[in-house]
């Protein structure tokens, strides 16, 4: 089995689908099955709407039948051999001899089920590798917790592996110091600055068109911007729009930035990027490798990615936020509006909340992110 993405020669229906998951056998002939159902999955459902999820389900489909074609079996044999289903041992050589993560095998035994329950119905099989069983789950605590109708209890396939939560990776404000205070490249500063004051995910940071930024004197007294994220000009996750709010003085180094050093290296390069962040070369960032990269080779006493300061950012504007005796809103709608979760669909009837949102949504956590980025830039 081989896994290509597809041209922009790739269509269905006339509507052009480049970065597509092709599936190819051995024998170089497309996987037709395979393909329907991942056309099915991604494309005709609506609920996949990330082109970059594309490329994870192609793999994760093929890494599976690559496993099939590999031991001689036939995916629509599925009597049990010895006790043990295809699955079983997909799963079993996954984990044992490969050592994926257990989180890792069982994604990637969700799509398989859900391309069997696909075959059953088109009758490609006559069962399903596996059966169902029911298990207890840890239920919400807390003003969600009316919303839960399961009982504590949910059925799931009886193939997949325990799995323990995992822990979110937040940075204290040690940790924020010795980051910023570390950074010497102005841009990965900003960068590094506006994820951590607002949450923005790795593509909206690298994506951010430069025509978000405000001019200072245009900005009133308030304590912070609204940027609305415009899908049509920049990547958010789902295709969707939503607002941030970026305090006026990291608006105000933006704008800086964006008069001085990145005009001076577009225009030295001869570059027109429609990004606000631009490379050395005047380049758009690379949005799978620059940023981590970047961080990377910063010299840490402790590992840092993207998504941490997405979470240092959630976990610490909400605890501020909560902090406060006379606030008007709901703080977890409000970082939920924020970061653009969809997942707490129960909650609609609060954000009638964000309505009365005081103008003063500077919170500590802000202030001391800004007063360290000041001494950061002072020491460069």
């Amino acid at each position: 089995m081989e896994f290509i993405l597809a041209t922009s020669d790739f269509q269905i229906r006339n509507h052009s689908y480049e970065g597509f998951p092709i599936l190819l056998q051995n024998n170089h002939n497309v996987f037709v099955e395979g393909m329907e159902f991942l056309v099915h999955h991604c494309l005709r459902r609506g609920s996949v709407q990330s082109r970059r999820s594309w490329e994870t389900f192609g793999r994760d489909l093929c890494d599976y039948f690559e496993f099939i074609e590999a031991n001689g079996f036939d995916w629509r044999e599925l009597d049990r051999r010895s006790h043990e289903t295809l699955l079983v041992l997909y799963r079993d050589v996954s984990f044992d001899r490969f050592n994926l993560s257990a989180s890792t095998v069982n994604r990637r035994l969700h799509l398989v089920v859900k391309f069997y329950q696909f075959a059953l119905k088109q009758g490609w099989v006559s069962t399903l590798p596996y059966d169902l069983e029911t298990v207890r789950v840890r239920q919400p605590k807390g003003f969600l917790a009316h919303t839960d109708t399961s009982g504590g209890y949910v059925v799931k396939p009886d193939v997949l592996l325990k799995t323990t939560p995992t822990k979110i990776k937040v940075l204290n404000k040690e940790q924020v110091d010795e980051l910023l205070k570390t950074i010497e490249n102005k841009t990965l500063r900003l960068i590094v600055r506006l994820a951590l004051l607002t949450g923005l995910r790795k593509e909206e940071l690298l994506t951010l068109p430069v025509t978000c930024v405000s001019a200072p004197q245009s900005i009133s007294t308030r304590s912070h911007v609204v940027l609305e994220l415009d899908p049509q000009k920049m990547r958010t996750k789902g295709n969707k729009p939503r607002s941030i709010h970026v305090p006026v003085s990291l608006m105000a180094d933006l704008w800086d930035y964006v008069i001085h050093e990145r005009h001076a290296t577009v225009r030295h390069y001869g570059t027109e990027p429609k990004t606000l962040f631009v490379t050395a070369k005047g380049a758009t960032w690379s949005i799978r490798t620059s940023l981590n990269n970047q961080l990377n080779r910063l010299d840490l006493s402790f590992s840092c990615h993207p998504h941490i300061l997405r979470h240092t950012y959630a976990t610490h504007t909400l605890k501020s936020l909560m902090s406060r005796k006379s606030i008007t809103f709901n703080p977890l709608i409000y970082v939920r509006d924020r970061l653009g979760h969809s997942s707490i669909t129960t909650t609609e009837k609060y954000l009638h909340f964000l309505d009365d949102i005081e103008d003063d949504l500077r919170t500590s956590y802000q202030e001391e992110i800004e007063e360290t980025a000041k001494e950061a830039a002072a020491c460069a």
